[in-house]
């Protein structure tokens, strides 16, 4: 009887087992198929479906919690992000595929992303303790991020502790290193900071982070050739930088900073990264026309597109080209086929003076977002403009009433309610103005706040800050012309107005009806500036920027070579890397490698699968046809010379010398055989 038992009780263990096994295989299928689609096919609408399907099935599914926080993270929505990570971490129990540690790590992320630094730090420490356990390799990662949060949190001692502890750790942690080094920085000791950086670099020079604060350091040290060394180098290293955060700091010494970037453009001619740099560096220049120009280049090249309409509609408002300004704008609005472009044509019918044209698009813009308060202000400000001050009023009522964030409302209504005696009541507003706009930038009016409250010294003082921050802004420099009218510093005010002509000002048109350039109209002074610099073109007075003798030698380089037996020349080089010589052949149609040189390169990690890009026929030194492999060389280095992404023939013949032909040297600008000194000289365009 036990027996026949034994074998019951046992066969429903099995059927048991094959039922939840079952079970598990269909548990987790949605949360598969949300993974495969999240990663994959990079849709999060679908992938979203499918993890709540998952989770109406079985709401404790610690992947599926962790996948939909992702989901949730990435498009903004922390709240439901940090309750399902939340969820998550309160049902954890056994073994998962997603460790414990890593849904504090995301936690702290989130956290970090709202600004709530000292939350944020807790998470990274919980994750840092888990992780010693469930996922050492993450260890040092947590460490950081911890250590991050903490500095951020305003405890930069404690942060230190913890970098010195990644340290005792692993001492080559760059990290660490970089983190050291911020400290020491932001106690003004720079030394010690750029010791820790060079330590850094020791140990893995192509560690991007070393080159932004070696930038940084250098600018307040006031060493600009080393500033924009160290920008360039950042910039290099970090793909993924926009050349908005480099330009300042690469700008430091123009002509060299421009120098710089005319090399590396002609070292990578595949890349539009550095057009784009050099693009943005004229732009801060105030030099509007060599950007167009560029932007010319890059649309002739590769077609038009919305952004570089957009772009050079801007270029061509900075130089007071409305007519320019309005067909590239035009253009930017019908390739994107919707409106996100009429705000910006608002603005120039504003220049314009065309203000009904520039109220409907100011009016098409709202309707799709009425909660913005910039629309409001430009409105009230075309009313203004108009001399229509009770519509203006409206709107900057409507647009507060809306929006308790647009710093220009505030000032242009408390400026009304001057106008109209009610002081208190502008008072208030000034004083909100203060309160929202505390950054010493483009777009700031804390300077117009600060004169209607009476403190003329602090709205100078203020304007100074903005005009020293970007020196090339020729707007800043218009506003403090318009800052110091408002006050009746007439002569300082007229030298303000011809600082901002000859950084290219030239918005006549706006001129014409801004009430705050009403004090200078009369003025002999006023009347001459306007007739020196209306027709005269746009953008700095100078014209190319001067190169210095540092800058040109950037834009010539010497290589060495070895006379050989016959006339020709070894030339040193490396190909991905690896140092090889090759024969300099103006003869030779294309970079040629042989078989030897190709295998040991596949074997050794110099080359890749994905470096083969097919076959080819070459002629050989015979008169033969025979077949060979075209590869992409990644990079070719000859001297200080650098370029990337070479096309060469990999040829059979094994004793075939290497050589370096023209789909090489038509990349250079023009080259020199200096037969005496055996040197190729390069001198890039």
């Amino acid at each position: 009887m036990k027996r026949i038992i034994f074998i019951i009780v046992a066969a429903l263990a099995l059927v048991s087992v094959h039922a939840c096994t079952q079970r598990a295989e269909v548990s987790d299928y949605n949360f598969r198929k949300a993974l495969d689609t999240f990663y994959d096919e990079d849709d999060d609408d679908k992938a979203l479906e499918l993890v709540n399907k998952q989770l109406e099935e079985t709401p404790d599914h610690i992947e599926s919690r962790f996948l939909r926080a992702k989901i949730y993270w990435r498009h903004d929505s922390n709240d439901s992000a940090l309750r399902d990570l939340g969820h998550a971490i309160k049902v954890y129990r056994g073994k998962h595929e997603t460790f414990k540690s890593t849904l504090y790590g995301l936690q702290g992320k989130i956290y970090a992303d709202m600004d709530m630094h000292a939350m944020a730090a807790k998470s990274y420490r919980k994750a840092m303790k888990l992780a010693k356990k469930d996922n050492p390799e993450r260890v040092q990662d947590y460490m950081f991020d911890y250590a991050n949060a903490l500095y951020c949190a305003d405890r930069p001692q404690d942060a230190e502790k913890v970098y010195d502890r990644m340290l005792k750790m692993d001492k080559s942690d760059c990290a660490a290193m970089i983190g050291l080094s911020r400290n020491r920085m932001d106690e003004e000791k720079y030394d010690e900071a750029l010791s820790w950086l060079d330590k850094a670099a020791a140990y893995d020079s192509s560690y991007s982070e070393i080159y932004r604060f070696r930038m940084q350091i250098m600018d307040k040290l006031g060493r600009d050739d080393e500033c924009v060394d160290a920008a360039l180098k950042y910039y290099e290293l970090d793909e993924d930088l926009p050349a908005w955060v480099a330009a300042p700091f690469a700008g430091r010494h123009y002509s060299y900073g421009v120098a710089k970037v005319k090399a590396e453009m002609n070292r990578e001619k595949t890349s539009n990264r550095w057009v784009g740099l050099l693009i943005e560096l004229y732009e801060r220049h105030g030099d509007y026309r060599r950007a167009i120009e560029l932007y010319d280049k890059v649309e002739s090249e590769y077609g038009t597109d919305k952004s570089l309409s957009y772009y050079k509609s801007v270029c061509y408002s900075e130089m007071g080209d409305m007519k320019n300004a309005l067909k590239e704008i035009n253009r930017a609005i019908e390739q994107s086929g919707d409106n996100t472009f009429i705000v910006n044509r608002g603005d120039i019918y504003r220049g314009m003076s065309q203000y009904d044209k520039a109220i409907a698009d100011y009016m098409t813009a709202m309707e799709e977002d009425p909660s913005s308060g910039y629309e409001y202000y430009a409105i009230g400000w075309c009313y203004e403009l108009q001399e229509d001050k009770v519509k203006a009023m409206d709107y900057y009522n409507q647009g507060i009433d809306l929006c308790k964030t647009e710093p220009y409302l505030f000032v242009s209504r408390a400026d009304l309610l001057k106008e109209m005696g009610r002081t208190e009541e502008a008072a208030k507003d000034y004083e909100k103005v203060l309160e929202l706009d505390k950054d010493a930038e483009d777009g700031s009016c804390r300077h117009y706040a600060l004169h209607g409250l009476g403190r003329d010294d602090e709205a100078i003082e203020w304007i100074d800050k903005m005009v020293e921050a970007e020196p090339y802004n020729n707007g800043n420099l218009y506003d403090k012309a318009c800052l110091l009218a408002r006050m009746g510093k007439l002569d300082d005010a007229l030298e303000a107005l011809e600082c901002a002509f000859r950084k290219g000002y030239r918005k006549f048109s706006h001129m014409e009806h801004d009430d705050d350039m009403n004090p200078l109209r009369d003025l002999p002074g006023y009347k001459a500036l306007i007739e020196k610099y209306r027709d005269l073109p746009s953008g700095d007075e100078t014209d190319e920027p001067e190169i210095t003798p540092e800058a040109a030698e950037l834009l010539v380089s010497e290589v060495n070579m070895k006379k050989m037996a016959g006339g020709t020349y070894e030339v040193p080089c490396s190909i991905n890397g690896l140092p090889l010589k090759f024969i300099f052949d103006t003869g030779a149609s294309d970079v040629t490698i042989s078989s030897v040189e190709a295998n040991f390169m596949l074997k050794n990690d110099y080359l890749s699968s994905k470096d083969f890009r097919g076959a080819r026929k070459y002629l050989t030194a015979d008169g033969n046809i025979a077949d060979g492999a075209v590869i992409c060389i990644r990079e070719v280095q000859v001297g200080d010379v650098t370029l990337k992404n070479v096309e060469a023939s990999v040829v059979k013949n094994q004793k075939a010398p290497l050589l370096l032909g023209q789909s090489v040297l038509e990349r250079f600008g023009s080259i020199t055989i200096d037969n005496d000194a055996s040197k190729l000289i390069i001198k890039h365009k």
